[in-house]
């Protein structure tokens, strides 16, 4: 039998195992977001939780002390530095007695500073209210003793002008070393006053700077302790009314 090539024959060729390949990811795509959001969630944390540490009050003060505006504002240890209303602060602050707001500002990394300004209570207007340095009547705060100032009577128009008296007297005072005790001002604006020297002197309504010149006159000439009362409400010169056992002395 001869020997021959086979024809028609079909290779078999073994089947590869099939291999599963990952889709291939850029790196970029899942840490880019993932940044941003670590960011805004970083971000929001700070603005809302970052604590204010401390809060400075700046000014001149005579009666208000910082530490007593600092305890009006406890609410703010729980207030964020980022987000916190100055405005709400602002007002809160301005509405205390005497007080008046100039700034208020952030200072890194956790202070509120305040600058303010007192005016200055120059007397006890009605027995239960204070008069300022600018004729401005205002509530009466409960640590104002008032011992050493004047006490002031009359209506609300005359305020502005009996807080100017005052001070133009107060200093014409000064080197007679004699205060105003008491002033009052009558509704037809009619001032008197009471001097530390018992004096009570009559000033009238009209030409105040002059009748004032005059009682600086009596006071350099008249013996204090034998005058009971003054009267300037005339043209010239003045009405003395003489203490009774003084003049019967003399």
């Amino acid at each position: 039998m001869k020997k021959g090539t086979l024809t028609g024959a079909t290779r078999v060729v073994e089947k590869q195992p099939r291999q599963w390949h990952w889709p291939k990811i850029n790196v970029s795509w899942i840490i880019v977001p993932l940044l941003f959001v670590s960011l805004v969630m970083g971000g929001r944390w700070l603005y809302q939780s970052w604590p204010i540490q401390s809060v400075e009050v700046e000014g001149q003060f005579s009666l208000w002390q910082p530490d007593l505006i600092v305890q009006q504002l406890t609410w703010l240890k729980s207030e964020s530095f980022f987000s916190v209303d100055l405005q709400q602060v602002y007002q809160q602050v301005d509405e205390l007695p005497l007080i008046h707001v100039k700034r208020v500002k952030k200072s890194w990394p956790g202070t509120i500073v305040i600058n303010v300004h007192e005016d200055i209570p120059m007397a006890i207007w009605n027995g239960e209210e204070i008069l300022t340095v600018a004729g401005d009547i205002l509530p009466r705060p409960g640590f104002v003793s008032g011992e050493k100032m004047a006490r002031m009577r009359g209506s609300s128009q005359y305020a502005h002008e009996a807080m100017r008296n005052y001070r133009r007297l107060h200093q014409m005072l000064k080197k007679s070393r004699v205060n105003v005790l008491e002033l009052e001002v009558t509704e037809v604006g009619s001032i008197s006053v009471l001097l530390s020297n018992s004096w009570k002197v009559e000033f009238g309504r009209q030409y105040f700077e002059e009748r004032m010149k005059r009682l600086d006159g009596l006071l350099s000439t008249l013996p204090a302790e034998q005058v009971i009362a003054v009267d300037l409400r005339y043209g010239k010169g003045a009405a003395i009314q003489w203490h009774p056992l003084k003049e019967m002395d003399s």
